[in-house]
Order: structure tokens, then C-alpha cells, then sequence
């Protein structure tokens, strides 16, 4: 249960010890080291001279690391002890994070030197590993109970989720009195999505800090570029070329971030909506959530995106098919392909939009327009996403809002929240089509048909049902759990009257 960190600090340890470094001076040495081993008794091997050079943040991170194993190993007995009376009574998983002299994890931009330890769950998952941990979120984390980012100094699995894939990058989400928020948009979206488009697997979890509770948090992963996750190509440091792939995000907080974002326009388009309102369309930062390395690159994915939305407004406003040249320019597609629905499936997943829209219409999300709304492209020679595709559904919290037995939500312009506009102007635009609103249709006729959508809630229910040992004299968010799952219900039934077999008869 207790596995010792061990492997990666000693090497640090080794060249730190070699070239001379501690703390956060770097210096250059010449060295002779000598090498022996258990199954040798040879006179010591002596190196040629080498110079190397020695990060001093890297330095500083592996003394951190080594201090950290140190006070594991003296304060393991007592934790072993506490976490056996902790886990006698708990039914899921238990994560605990362990920081270097009990530091609080309160900054957005430090990761903490940790242990993160996963408890009380089938041998096969346990896990003691060194990690960093930081506070993630926005507006979520400015509260008592943060959400978390765990990065591992190696990738690790976490309770088996996403079919026992590994990696260094995981988040705790923090259940809050309404406990399913999350929960059950990540359940919609895969049984929405299927393993055609990334969203995150995810489990219940206790989570303690230095011993301390923190209360029910929810296991996710990190929405990043990586393999069986946003899968395109992440550029090396040294390749500045703009056939990469690309993460980006609509993002409210853009510009309190550290990475590149650009702006969306949206031409600046007036539009009548499907409800008959009629608005002019609010302008939006973008950031791309993965590392670029030249200017180039961050020009180009920003004149793509509004190049895309202006294919598809074209498409579905103006029936006027219109496409990307050889140089990413919008050009007419008159001749090239058919009809204009034809030209914006060339260069957008019309499919990944169109099951995006139904998952958000069941959960009325506010922040539909405004954040955490994800897409992705891949020019690279090993591309597998080749079109713009939204994916990587995320945040949740502002969801489950207004009646859920009137109006459509996602695909019409949104009440002003503040000053924010929320409204998604994809998806407004794209439902002004009938052959987009078709795709949409014969979606939902697959998934009511098949009880996918109930079932799904059946789901939620009965895992919020399982927290209750756990969740002690705060039974009581169960009821708000079970909330949420009659929202969704009731989002269903108003949803196929719109979409169904029925909405159809009555058109006629």
C-alpha cells in the first residue's frame, strides 16, 4: 500500500550530487564518477569529463521531493493508522494528498509538493505517488471547498477510470450540496458521444488533506491534449510550424491566464433564432489550452476558428456554400461541392457539434457561450481530426437552471448574465439548418429509443443512492442529487415533444 517514491528522487539526488547543485544555485562541473555494482567487485569506473548544467528550478523541485519521501517515511505509521479508522466506515474510494511540512494548497499557479495516496478500493488501485497538487478552477475556486489538480511526476492510473489508461494530469471536482452536477453531465455526454469524441471518465471519492476531511469530491481527468484524450499532435518545443494540432477553449477568463488566447467576432452577425428572437451576435476570447511555440502558430489557429464559423454561417444562414483554400483562406465552394451543407461537413464535425447541442439542451447550462465549451483540429501528417470537432464536454455547475418543460436553451440566444452574453452562436447558427436539426433529430431518436437517456439518469441516481453511508448527517444531498435526476427527466419528455416522432405528426 505504501510503495516508495523512490526511483526518480534518487536520480535527481545522483546528479545533483554529481554536479555539485543544491537549493537553487546552478552550477557546470567537471566529474569522475565512480560506478559499482551488488554483482561486481571491479576497481571504480572512471568517466570521461562532462559539463552539465543544472536547471536551478529542477534542481529545487528534486530537494523538495527528496524532503517529502523523508517525512513520509517518518509520519507513515501514524497516517497507516488514522486511514484504517477513517476507511472503517467509508464505502468508496479514498484519495489522500500529503504535502511537504503540511503546506495548504491554496495557489492557482504553484503546484505543492505532495504525496497523493488512493485508499480503500481494490488492491489493484492503490496507489502512494509523488505528485504536485495545486487549486484549478475559476470562479469555483474562490470558495472554502476548491477543486483540485494533481499532476504526478510519472503517469499513474487512477481507480481504473478510462479503461485503466495512464496519465500525470487528474482533477478533483468538488461535489458541492448539489452532489451530481458534474456527475451527471459526464454520464450524459458518454452515453451521448460513445467512444466517438473524448469527455472525461469519473468516480466518487473522499478526499483528506494532511488528515484533514474535505468532503466528497469527484475523480476526473484533465481536459489536454493527449493519447485517448484530445487526441491530435502536441508540438515539441523546437517545432514552430503551424501544422500542429490544436486545443481551444471558449473561455470567459481569458485574459486572466497565462496561455495565448484570440478573439471571435462572429462577424459581428444579426440573426433571427429558432424561438423567432432576433439578436446580433456578442463577441468572445478563445485560449488555446495547449503550448504553441511561435506566432505563427497562434495567428493561424485564430484566423481558422473565425474562418470556420464563417463557413458554417454561410452554410446555414445564407444556404451559401463556402470553404477553405489551400492557404486557410474562406473562398467560395461553388463547384466544389454540391450543396453548402456538404461544404461545412468538410470542415467541421457536424456530428460532434449536433450531440454537444443535445447534451447541453438537457442540462440548460448558463455558461453554454462563455466557457468551457471545447474544440479541437489536427493539421499534422498523423491527424485523425482533420475538421474542427468540438468535444471534451466540461463545468457543469452553472446547469440544471429554469424551467426544464419550456424553451430551448443551448441553441437560442440566452438572457444577459451581468454584463456577459452567454449565448453559443455555433449552435444557433447551426440549428437554423434543417439539415443540421436533422442530425440532431436522428440522434435523439436513437437515444430515446433505446432508453439510453433514462437509463443514464437511473444511473446517477442510484450512485448518489450509494454515497449515503459516506456522506453522514449530510444525508440530506441526496434529495439535491435526486433533483437534478427529475430536472433531466422532465428535460427528456419537453425535449422529445420537440424532437420526437410527435413534433413531427403535429408539423404535419
Amino acid at each position: 500500500m505504501f510503495r516508495k517514491i523512490i526511483a526518480s528522487i534518487i536520480l535527481s539526488s545522483v546528479i545533483l550530487s554529481v554536479c555539485g547543485c543544491s537549493g537553487n544555485t546552478a552550477q557546470t562541473s567537471t566529474t569522475t564518477a565512480a560506478v559499482t555494482t551488488e554483482a561486481t567487485t571491479t576497481a571504480p569506473v572512471t568517466t570521461a569529463a562532462t559539463t552539465t548544467t543544472i536547471d536551478p528550478e529542477e534542481a529545487l523541485k528534486a530537494e523538495k521531493a527528496e524532503k517529502m519521501q523523508e517525512q513520509y517515511e517518518e509520519q507513515r505509521e501514524k497516517y497507516q493508522k488514522r486511514y484504517e479508522k477513517l476507511t472503517e466506515n467509508m464505502e468508496i474510494p479514498m484519495i489522500s494528498i500529503i504535502t511537504l511540512d503540511n503546506e495548504e494548497v491554496l495557489s492557482k499557479e504553484e503546484y505543492v509538493t505532495s504525496i497523493v495516496e488512493v485508499l480503500n478500493c481494490d488492491e489493484e488501485f492503490e496507489l502512494s505517488e509523488a505528485a504536485g497538487v495545486r487549486v484549478r478552477g475559476n470562479s469555483t475556486a474562490e470558495g472554502n471547498e476548491k477543486p483540485y489538480r494533481i499532476k504526478f511526476d510519472k503517469k499513474q492510473n487512477m481507480l481504473g477510470l478510462h479503461d485503466g489508461k495512464e496519465y500525470k494530469n487528474w482533477v478533483l471536482l468538488k461535489s458541492n450540496w448539489n452532489l451530481v452536477m458534474d456527475y451527471m453531465g459526464f454520464t450524459l455526454a458518454d452515453v451521448i458521444l460513445e467512444d466517438r469524441y473524448y469527455s472525461s471518465d469519473c468516480t466518487f471519492v473522499n478526499v483528506y488533506i494532511n488528515g484533514k476531511f474535505k468532503g466528497i469530491y469527484l475523480l476526473c481527468e484533465q481536459n489536454q491534449i493527449a493519447d485517448d484524450r484530445v487526441d491530435v499532435y502536441e508540438p515539441k518545443e523546437s517545432e514552430t510550424q503551424t501544422e500542429i494540432g490544436y486545443l481551444v477553449e471558449i473561455d470567459h477568463y481569458a485574459k486572466d491566464g497565462d496561455e495565448y488566447y484570440f478573439n471571435v467576432d462572429y462577424l459581428g452577425a444579426e440573426l433571427t433564432d429558432i424561438s423567432g428572437k432576433t439578436n446580433t451576435f456578442v463577441d468572445a476570447d478563445y485560449t488555446i489550452k495547449n503550448d504553441t511555440y511561435s506566432d505563427e502558430q497562434r495567428d493561424f489557429i485564430a484566423r481558422y476558428i473565425n474562418g470556420a464559423f464563417k463557413i458554417l454561417y454561410e452554410a446555414a444562414e445564407n444556404n451559401n456554400p463556402m470553404m477553405f483554400d489551400e492557404d486557410y483562406n474562406v473562398v467560395s465552394a461553388e463547384g466544389v461541392y454540391e450543396t453548402a451543407e456538404e461544404a461545412a461537413a468538410a470542415a467541421i464535425d457536424l456530428e460532434s457539434l449536433a450531440f454537444l447541442l443535445i447534451r447541453d439542451e438537457l442540462i440548460h447550462d448558463y455558461d453554454v457561450g462563455e466557457g468551457s465549451f471545447y474544440m479541437a483540429v489536427d493539421f499534422s501528417e498523423s491527424s485523425t481530426m482533420e475538421r474542427l470537432t468540438f468535444t471534451a464536454p466540461w463545468d457543469f455547475n452553472w446547469a440544471y437552471n429554469d424551467s426544464p418543460n419550456r424553451n430551448f436553451f443551448a441553441c437560442t440566444f440566452q438572457p444577459e448574465i451581468g454584463e456577459s452574453d452567454r449565448s453559443n452562436p455555433w449552435y444557433i447558427v447551426a440549428m437554423k439548418a434543417e439539415w443540421f436539426s436533422e442530425i440532431v433529430k436522428t440522434k435523439w431518436a436513437e437515444l430515446y429509443e433505446t432508453d439510453a437517456l433514462k437509463n443514464a439518469v437511473k444511473d446517477v441516481r442510484a450512485a448518489a443512492e450509494e454515497l449515503r453511508t459516506d456522506l453522514g448527517d449530510e444525508e440530506w444531498k441526496i434529495d439535491s442529487a435526486n433533483q437534478v435526476c427529475d430536472f433531466v427527466e422532465r428535460r427528456i419528455r419537453w425535449l422529445q415533444k420537440q424532437w420526437g416522432e410527435e413534433a413531427e405528426e403535429n408539423k404535419e
